[in-house]
């Protein structure tokens, strides 16, 4: 009898009612992905990847290390995968499928959301170029695809600029993504807009040693609409805890390890200017700022430690800020280029938004840029030597634009590591290991076209 019942109770559920196929989604493991999740993700990961690159703090020699000082003796052993895989995979993916997603759904905002993907999106490829030289570029990101081809470098940038400029024209009134999904600006699309042509600004100059009047025509477009203050730096807040801290304090506090030391080539640098970031940068150590010897493996307890204010998990990480633009238009001026103000003045406010980004004052400033070290008019060398110095001591924490400074100006003068030469000073990232074997006919080609997979072969802008 029980075994009619059961199966009439089975037959009646069947016959009586539709069959819900919501019960058959997990809700912990959704299918489909918001764009907004997409886009955040990707903008977290380029962020901590940038901010978290310590090899590029050693090689613009703002750091020594102890233990173990493979890195800046050069050695790349897994290093150059990770970049790639994390541009690639981490944000490119995210960035190309947010964008996907926003054609479909056809939101009121999504012009003004494609632009900041777009930017974006330039964005990490500029930094794929400036790190390799060639790349894939116009094949990349295709899964259809395991074998795209490797672009040329000044070809990608030509590109990329058109596209940058189209993301700016598409900025308009109104939100981009909502305030809680956008860790950067907060859906604020006039901000954005500022940080797009700093970035073009920053493009731009690039390419000033070898395609003037593009770099000149690209500056001036991209000079009235850029971030002027400190409340305007591209950056994302971080917070106090894990896992949302800045990357700085996962590698100097939370790993509970004491592998950099201030390095000797920055603080003798700033020791000799009488630098007042000297206190935001490193500790004193026995009443003075000293800093271990680049290229050599330092005792910790020796040399001056990396500062509190770098410590910080909740640090903001800036990867655009008012000084940085500041001396990139007193370039544009020291060139010639047609922007508006000199490049004193440019010069000059590049080092107080600096000063006064960490903490200094109006003050501090005026008194350091009195020094006739450091006056414009009266510090020492050409204009390369006097904005290469105090822009690379400006981008001590925005780690890829210091390095990037000394490949572009050949300033400051830095130091060889113990045994080796300045000639051996990296000006560009090996090619990841896999793509010889994932990727091998393409990467050849790639080889051959940029003059040999070296960690000195020249990029194509670096002309001197």
């Amino acid at each position: 009898m029980k075994k009619y019942i059961v199966l009439f109770s089975a037959f009646f559920a069947l016959a009586s009612c539709e069959v819900d196929e919501s019960l058959n989604i997990d809700q912990k493991s959704p299918t489909s992905v918001p764009a907004s999740g997409l886009f955040t993700n990707a903008a977290r990961n380029f962020f901590d990847q940038m901010n978290g690159a310590h090899h590029y703090r050693l090689y613009a020699q703002y750091w020594a290390q102890t233990t173990y000082p493979e890195t800046s003796q050069y050695i790349m052993t897994g290093l150059q995968d990770n970049i790639w895989s994390s541009l690639y995979s981490g944000v490119l993916q995210d960035l190309k499928g947010a964008r996907e997603i926003i054609a479909i759904e056809g939101a009121a905002n999504s012009k003004n959301q494609l632009a900041i993907i777009e930017m974006l999106e330039v964005y990490a490829f500029s930094v794929l170029v400036d790190t390799y030289g060639n790349v894939p570029y116009s094949e990349a990101l295709d899964p259809l695809n395991p074998s795209p081809k490797y672009d040329d470098a000044a070809e990608i940038y030509t590109d990329i600029l058109s596209r940058l400029d189209g993301a700016i024209s598409n900025m308009g009134a109104g939100a981009g993504f909502e305030a809680s999904q956008d860790p950067i600006y907060g859906g604020d699309m006039n901000l954005w807009k500022k940080a797009a042509n700093s970035l073009k600004l920053r493009l731009a100059m690039r390419l000033a040693d070898i395609n003037p009047a593009v770099a000149q025509q690209k500056a001036t477009e991209a000079a009235t609409g850029v971030i002027t203050s400190n409340a305007e730096n591209f950056g994302i807040n971080y917070l106090s805890s894990a896992p949302n801290t800045n990357p700085l304090w996962v590698t100097l506090v939370q790993s509970g390890r004491n592998d950099y030391v201030a390095a000797n080539t920055m603080v003798d640098a700033m020791n000799s200017l009488n630098d007042p970031r000297l206190d935001y940068y490193f500790e004193l150590k026995d009443g003075a700022y000293k800093g271990g010897i680049y290229g050599d493996a330092n005792a910790a307890s020796g040399f001056s430690a990396v500062s509190d204010e770098l410590k910080n998990p909740a640090l903001k990480g800036n990867l655009i800020t008012a000084s940085e633009v500041s001396f990139l238009l007193a370039e544009a001026a020291a060139r010639g280029f047609n922007v508006t103000g000199s490049a004193e003045t440019h010069y000059s406010n590049g080092v107080t938004t600096s000063i006064e980004n960490w903490g200094g004052t109006e003050s501090d400033a005026t008194t350091y840029l009195a020094q006739s070290s450091v006056a414009y008019n009266t510090a020492a060398g050409d204009w390369k030597t006097k904005i290469g110095t105090q822009k690379w001591i400006a981008m001590y924490n925005n780690n890829f634009e210091g390095w990037t400074t000394y490949r572009l100006f050949d300033y400051p003068v830095l130091n060889a590591a113990p045994g080796m030469s300045i000639q051996d000073i990296p000006t560009r990232i090996l090619y990841p290991i896999s793509e010889a074997t994932l990727n091998g006919p393409a990467l050849n080609s790639a080889i051959s076209a940029i003059g040999g997979n070296n960690k000195t072969t020249k990029l194509f802008w670096d002309k001197f």
